[in-house]
């Protein structure tokens, strides 16, 4: 009988003649083929093979999936059955197919070199369920699981590049076996699209969240020395597979599925699944200090700072390049080198020549100095960036220094259309300078009370005394000069790009002082209280303002937005976001905290990115900011306080605009979900004050 086990001579291929009572059971095999969102995979060649095939029994199966994806093979011999998928007809389909919105990641950490690539848990999948209730099988597969070989990519992989492990967990391509017993019914196989994730960024002059996000990020992911590190003990070490590298997140996570990216575990991005062809390709991280020094190498300028750090990565649509800021004690004698010096290159007292920037005005000259020495020492780099510009879109960011560094990048690239966006930037062009400036799109954030941002102070330094004693001679000037030509005196360092600030809103009751006659007016003793006390009140709150925001005009400005722009005054957001400056402060107090990346400013752009993507989220920043808005009813309050913080909380409601392009883009709606769906793991403490 054909259930007799004792009869298989398939091993090895030979035959006996044996005897059927009755007439031989006719076995069957369904596949169905479908992608993450149950999709039918329709039209895709496939071959199947087992013992008898192999042996020359019968034929072996081929042919195409149908219009459903489904795959009926009759076999007539009960045993395991293989199913091999063309690899590059597979690959085609499968990159124009899209994640389902919703998955289950991975929980394994990115601390560890080696992370395996499990199946999800049984459950997860709105596919397996309705598998499981038609009473078919259900099996999770990537590509190659299923394929018969390495498909055909472009751009293909490096040399130097494995196979991504998560598509490729079987570099044998042994095919997909269904067993001898799981015969005589379907097999629903849901396979993973062949997609990888790329950072959702808009090339837009509006402000975005997502860029704010995301740049903010990646401007942080520069400080990554991960690999600095470690390859001053092993230099052969492979930068992909040192967790927290810029490769390892770019060339790595990127290309696995499994997760999100996250950077070292803690920051996840938002990003977008795309066609695996269009993934990152390239992601290099540059750093001066690991430049090797020879006696005979001249091309490298020497002087007060050569500790200058960036990296770049690219893929089919993106050029994305991010400076790091201010991290070792050297870099602030960068800080410190005021001296403005010609930003049209002339007069460079560098090794080599300046690059030309702007053709009036003039440049930090400690700003610049870091910039030529990356361009110097890594020539060859900044090619690769400027060769990629003619078919791809330009972003740059930094933070603190690595701020001021983007601009200078920037100003250098701006006839290549760049979008910038930094974080705690110091001053670093003079107000001729930004004249030229004005076509380059920069979002500049500034966190209420970061001091970096104040600096160099704004005023003309190319004066007499400066020249004479350097940035004593500030001082001296200070002393010499009134405090209005400070600012208004010859060609003054000033701010490029337009603000968005973390307002940290604080409300006050006001009261007259003593009635103590001396503490009294010195007009008389009958004259009116001019002492007035301010009690600052406990509720507190930040407030996310974004003035560019209040234009009507905008392409992402709904009618409810039209009424509330209308409502405010313009005199007052003029006043409160003087151009090129920074608007007043709510306070005098700094904080180290205040100008920290990772923890103030990412924070609180994260924690802001969830709330808008998930307006009905309960979280403890909301509460406050309601806490907040009730204490304005408070009796006492200063009247012109109360109005401008009710004026700025109208301004913050404007932030949904800055959602809308990432709402609108193909996949943008399912990367807010998956975001979102991360926040729910409790990766961030929410930040609503210092």
């Amino acid at each position: 009988m054909p259930s007799d086990r004792t009869h298989y001579t398939s091993a090895v291929c030979t035959t006996k003649a044996v005897l059927i009572k009755g007439e031989m059971r006719r076995n069957w095999l369904e596949i169905q083929l479908v992608d993450e969102r149950g999709e039918p995979l329709a039209h895709l060649p496939y071959r199947a093979v087992n013992e008898a095939t192999r042996c020359e029994l019968i034929a072996e199966f081929s042919g195409q999936s149908d219009a459903q994806g489904v795959i009926r093979l009759d076999v007539q011999y009960p045993l395991p059955l293989t199913l091999f998928l063309t690899a590059n007809p597979l690959a085609e389909v499968l990159q124009t197919r899209r994640l389902r919105a919703l998955r289950t990641e991975s929980k394994t950490r990115r601390l560890v070199k080696d992370y395996p690539y499990d199946s999800p848990p049984a459950g997860s999948s709105p596919v397996e369920k309705q598998a499981q209730a038609d009473g078919h099988a259900y099996h999770y597969l990537r590509i190659g699981q299923v394929c018969d070989r390495f498909p055909d990519l472009n751009p293909p992989l490096s040399q130097e590049d494995k196979k991504p492990g998560f598509h490729f967990p079987d570099m044998d391509f042994a095919g997909f076996t269904v067993p001898d017993d799981a015969l005589n019914r379907r097999h629903v196989l849901e396979i993973c699209p062949l997609r990888a994730w790329s950072l959702v960024l808009h090339h837009q002059p509006e402000y975005s969240m997502a860029n704010a996000y995301n740049l903010g990020l990646m401007a942080n992911l520069s400080y990554s020395d991960t690999v600095r590190k470690k390859s001053k003990l092993r230099p052969d070490t492979d930068a992909r597979t040192q967790i927290g590298s810029v490769e390892e997140f770019f060339l790595r996570q990127c290309v696995d599925l499994s997760r999100t990216p996250v950077e070292v575990d803690y920051m996840p991005a938002l990003v977008v699944d795309v066609p695996f062809d269009q993934r990152y390709t390239t992601a290099v991280m540059l750093d001066s200090l690991m430049v090797e020094r020879t006696p005979g190498n001249t091309d490298i300028p020497r002087g007060v700072i050569e500790n200058t750090q960036l990296f770049y990565a690219i893929n089919q649509t993106q050029v994305l390049v991010a400076w790091r800021g201010t991290q070792e004690a050297k870099d602030w004698l960068t800080d410190a080198m005021y001296r403005p010096m010609a930003a049209d290159g002339s007069g460079c007292d560098l090794k080599s020549a300046c690059t030309p920037l702007t053709e009036t005005g003039r440049v930090h000259y400690g700003f610049l100095h870091g910039f030529e020495v990356a361009k110097t020492l890594f020539a060859e780099h900044f090619e690769n960036i400027q060769a990629d510009l003619l078919t791809k879109k330009l972003f740059i960011c930094g933070h603190s220094l690595g701020g001021a560094l983007a601009l200078i990048h920037s100003a250098e690239l701006k006839d290549s259309n760049p979008l910038l966006y930094t974080y705690g930037m110091p001053r670093t062009f003079t107000a001729k300078a930004l004249q030229s400036l004005t076509s380059i799109t920069h979002f500049r954030h500034v966190n209420d009370a970061d001091v970096i941002t104040s600096v160099p102070p704004e005023a003309d330094l190319d004066n007499r005394l400066y020249n004479l004693y350097g940035p004593l001679g500030y001082l001296l000037s200070a002393l010499t000069l009134p405090a209005a030509k400070l600012t208004g005196y010859g060609d003054p360092y000033h701010h490029h790009g337009q603000i968005a600030m973390f307002y940290r809103a604080n409300q006050h009751l006001a009261s007259r002082g003593s009635s103590y006659p001396s503490h009294r007016n010195r007009d008389g003793l009958d004259a009116p209280y001019h002492n007035i006390t301010l009690l600052r009140l406990p509720e507190r709150t930040r407030i996310y303002l974004v003035p560019s925001l209040s234009d009507e005009l905008s392409r992402f400005v709904l009618e409810e937005q039209k009424i509330l722009i209308r409502s405010l005054e313009r005199e007052t957001l003029e006043r409160s976001f003087p151009a090129h400056t920074n608007p007043e402060r709510t306070t005098s107090r700094t904080s180290g905290s205040d100008h920290s990346m990772i923890g103030s400013y990412l924070p609180y752009l994260h924690n802001h990115l969830v709330e808008l993507s998930a307006p009905e989220l309960p979280m403890y920043r909301k509460e406050q900011r309601a806490k907040f808005v009730e204490q304005m009813r408070t009796p006492g309050i200063p009247e012109e306080e109360r109005k401008r913080n009710q004026h700025f909380l109208d301004l913050q409601k404007l932030l949904v605009m800055a959602m809308r392009m990432t709402e609108d883009l193909e996949g943008g709606p399912e990367a807010l979900q998956r975001f979102v769906s991360r926040a729910h793991d409790g990766l961030l403490i929410e930040i609503t004050h210092a």
